[in-house]
């Protein structure tokens, strides 16, 4: 299942530097010019900072976005 957000304004793992996604393969971009991104919802993936599998919904006050935001 995917989602779409605006990177700006949601801070889910999936756009987080520290969830371990290194080819971006969960996340794509929808309408960039608007920080608006999809992501698939029920992935998990390691969180280096956290050293445990998060969710690409969850969220943590470690959060710094991946994407360059307009």
């Amino acid at each position: 299942m995917k989602n779409s957000l605006n990177v700006k304004l949601f801070k889910k793992c999936a756009f987080c530097k520290y969830w371990y996604d290194p080819c971006n393969t969960h996340i794509a971009p929808k309408t960039p010019s608007k920080n608006i991104w999809e992501y698939e919802v029920n992935t998990r993936c390691k969180c280096l900072k956290k050293n445990v599998q998060m969710a690409a919904f969850s969220s943590c006050s470690n959060y710094e976005c991946k994407i360059t935001i307009i």
